[in-house]
């Protein structure tokens, strides 16, 4: 008997085990449904196809660019840059078809809300109200309703209803909401929805109608933590009053799924989805690099919305999938030259995982080899780089025997942000190697997502394959971006410049072909460019340069000055089109990756006791400091030489930063200070000369105990230290590092601050000593030195 209930416990064991929720690390999940940092996502289907609007996350606080993932079947996205919102902050997106049969684009900044409209839902987009940041909604426009987070409603009437808030929870506060006129420009109706009827109504409200019921549902808690949650409330009107009804999404028993929210609902026939973000896994400091999820959400037969499962499998695939083809790299051997730590493992990259990530130790050159197990015929790669939203410098890579190579795709010169990158070659191979070469930001390495490897041609996604400008140029090819070249045939071919353009000039009788197998007129395709004809620039209708794997430009008896040329593996809709005709392609500079080492480098152990200082010599990168006010006196103190400030000095820097410490670059800073009476800000040194959030690098010696040390105008990435006032009279070896993730502070050998940051650091005019660009914080102690490099050197590998 015993045999058999043992039997029976392991026959039960493994039922629930197969019903056992997938880990958040497991290969083949379907959470998130997006490779990559976003937020606070708005879901459309249009057409046949799936429109994913969200803020641009992962980069500080939504600092865009803008942006929208489409799909066709719910599993393979991809990212298409849009042109407008231009703003700094583009927050919180969402997107109607209205009666006119346009598309209105609603976002909002701190603490406003725009509109666009556009005859696509990708655009191009134009302010409705004229000027690129005309504001629509004005903060405050409802009463006790601070304007963020604007989202439409459409009921059964075509009536449009706009509902924004956040910070909903103060005293007599909640969200906004308005009848809108059926031109969007304004409201025929506006009320304020309480936190008494929205209990706990922090921000982020959506509305949708089931039954005759009207379902307010909005997020509640701390967008950085475990507590933001999606509650909701009900009522017959559009407008309220509404009736709390309770929670239904929030974080889960492991918090693997983290601060789920700020949502949108999908209705696909009988079937309701919500969309909503997520904390990543591990968890970021701060919480804004989030991703987007999705799971079903069901109704009661009283109406009530029950709880929801935030699940890691996601709901999978809405439709047919796009691809037909096998991944070769699921789950196959993998080795990199390095990998960050465990939480980044290099299996991570073949696990078709969008919530786990292959991250290198290091920024420079990086490589991933991936083992298929056995020679197989391979025609596409996709790569999703950890931020699809900025371009990545490239090799891909086959071997049949792991040691002989050949170029698959060469994207070395790559200049194209997207996700996923998709290449396209033909070889037989076993062993398929991504090499990182650059990019178009300092401080982001070649992090991936997931690498895809196909046996057949997998384009189904819509690509740029052509833009071409006469920067591309080089004397005999036509350099595509994308890889390949216009080759010269026949004839001569140069660059000039007409009318404010750069252009490439055929001279008559040339010819100059690309060729590529998976190029066809009968193929969804757009093609054209810009020539000038007749004394000015008109749009080029290239379609006849086409023919079956060639593009063939001919010049004929006259000359053919032409520029921009574009070809996309989709049909573009004539306002796209006509907005390429009018807008040149823009190449962005790679980022600038030629390390100086010390980069500055001041000690007092260069003067004599007694010596007045109105010069500083930089010993890192050439320049000097100049008093712009008072000079500083060197002094001997505790056994030191040192530069005395007493508040009234401002030094500033003769040189800039260099380039290679923009954006999230690495960076070691190192000072011997002593201050013998610490006020709460004190600055030291100031790096960088911009003044808004992330931007700044800053040496403070201030009691402050959330800045008192290092200050990037952030509040989560500043360190300070609370014990700062007990040093005060005593000397401080202050040691702090960064290698593009971890920040970390050191005071005499102590670590007093461990967390990973990101930095946005801007082109800088100059460094200042003694006082902030500002010329605030005066520091009133003793500088004995102070080093700044633009790399990382660990503490304990510093010499």
């Amino acid at each position: 008997m015993n045999r058999i209930y043992l039997v029976a416990a392991f026959l039960l064991l493994g039922a629930v085990s197969g019903f056992a929720r997938k880990k958040h690390d497991a290969p083949g999940t379907g959470n998130p449904v997006i490779p990559g940092y976003f937020a606070d996502p708005t879901i459309k289907k249009f057409g046949d196809t799936y429109y994913m609007y969200a803020t641009t996350d992962g980069s500080g606080a939504g600092f865009g660019p803008a942006q929208v993932w489409t799909s066709k079947d719910f599993v393979n996205w991809t990212l298409m840059p849009m042109n407008w919102p231009d703003s700094h902050w583009i927050w919180a997106p969402d997107v109607i078809r209205h009666t006119d049969g346009r598309y209105y684009y609603f976002y909002c900044q701190p603490c406003i809300i725009h509109c666009g409209v556009s005859e696509t839902p990708r655009g191009p987009w134009k302010n409705i109200l004229g000027e690129s940041e005309a504001v629509l909604v004005p903060d405050r426009f409802v009463t006790n309703a601070i304007t963020l987070d604007g989202q439409t409603f459409v009921d059964d009437d075509g009536s449009v209803y706009l509902y924004w808030g956040t910070w909903g929870i103060y005293k007599g506060f909640g969200c906004g909401a308005g009848k809108m006129t059926p031109d969007l420009k304004g409201f025929t109706e506006t009320r304020l929805i309480p936190n008494t009827e929205a209990v706990d109504f922090f921000e982020a409200p959506f509305v949708l109608k089931r039954n005759g019921i009207y379902y307010f549902m909005y997020s509640s808690g701390s967008c950085h933590d475990h507590t933001y949650r999606v509650q909701y409330a009900t009522s017959d009107h559009p407008l309220g009053p509404y009736e709390y009804k309770g929670c239904i999404l929030e974080t889960n028993e492991d918090g693997t799924v983290h601060g789920p929210g700020h949502h949108s609902i999908l209705k696909e026939g009988d079937d309701y989805y919500i969309v909503y973000h997520r904390h990543d896994n591990p968890h970021s400091n701060r919480g804004f690099h989030r991703q987007l999820c999705m799971d079903k959400m069901e109704f009661a037969a009283d109406g009530s919305i029950r709880k929801v499962i935030p699940t890691h499998e996601g709901v999978g695939a809405l439709a047919p999938s796009v691809v037909k083809s096998e991944n070769l790299a699921l789950g196959a051997e993998v080795r990199a030259s390095s990998c960050y730590d465990d939480n980044f493992r290099a299996e991570y990259a073949v696990d078709d995982n969008n919530g786990t990530l292959w991250r290198p130790r290091g920024m420079g050159q990086e490589w991933l080899e991936i083992d298929l197990g056995s020679s197989r015929e391979i025609q596409t790669v996709w790569t999703q780089f950890e931020y699809g939203t900025q371009f990545y410098q490239y090799l891909i890579e086959t071997s049949v025997d792991g040691k002989h190579w050949s170029v698959f795709a060469d994207k070395r010169n790559n200049h194209l942000a997207g996700s996923p990158m998709v290449d396209f070659g033909k070889a037989e191979a076993r062993y398929v190697r991504l090499t990182f070469t650059g990019g178009q930001k300092n401080g982001f390495g070649g992090a991936v997502w997931n690498v895809k490897v196909f046996g057949g041609i997998e384009e189904a996604l819509p690509q740029q394959w052509l833009g071409l400008t006469a920067a591309d140029w080089d004397g005999r090819e036509w350099q595509n971006n994308d890889g390949g070249a216009f080759v010269l045939k026949e004839g001569a071919a140069r660059t000039c410049r007409i009318e404010g353009r750069d252009a490439l000039m055929l001279e008559p009788g040339t010819v100059l072909e690309y060729c590529h197998s998976l190029l066809s007129p009968s193929k969804e395709h757009t093609l054209s460019g810009l020539v000038y004809r007749s004394g000015k620039w008109r749009s080029y209708e290239a379609e006849h340069c086409l023919s079956q794997g060639m593009i063939s430009l001919r010049s004929g008896n006259e000359p053919l000055v032409i520029t921009n040329l574009r070809y996309y593996n989709w049909k573009l809709e004539p306002a796209e089109r006509a907005y390429d005709a009018a807008t040149d392609v823009v190449r962005l500079p790679a980022a600038d990756r030629r390390k100086r080492g010390l980069v500055v480098s001041i000690t007092a152990d260069d003067f004599a006791v007694g010596d007045t200082v109105p010069y500083l010599t930089n010993r890192g990168v050439k320049g000097y400091f100049e008093a712009l006010k008072a000079p500083v006196v060197v002094k001997e103190t505790e056994g030191k030489k040192a530069f005395h400030f007493d508040g009234s000095q401002l030094f500033r820097s003769s040189f800039s930063l260099p380039a290679t410490l923009q954006d999230n670059a690495p960076y070691t800073l190192e000072a011997w200070v002593l201050n013998d009476s610490i006020a709460e800000n004190e600055c030291v040194a100031d790096f960088t000369t911009s003044h808004d959030e992330l931007e700044k690098i800053m040496l403070v010696n201030g009691t402050e105990p959330r800045c008192g040390v290092i200050n990037h105008y952030g509040w989560y990435e500043d360190a300070g230290y609370k014990g700062m006032k007990e040093l005060t009279g005593r000397w401080q070896h202050i040691y702090i590092c960064f290698d593009g993730r971890m920040e970390q502070v050191y005071i005499n050998g102590e670590q007093v601050s461990g967390k990973d940051i990101q930095l946005l650091v801007k082109p800088s005019q100059f460094v200042t000593l003694g006082r902030n660009a500002e010329g605030e914080w005066p520091f009133t102690g003793y500088l004995h030195s102070l080093k700044l490099w633009d790399e990382y050197i660990p503490l304990q590998g510093r010499k």
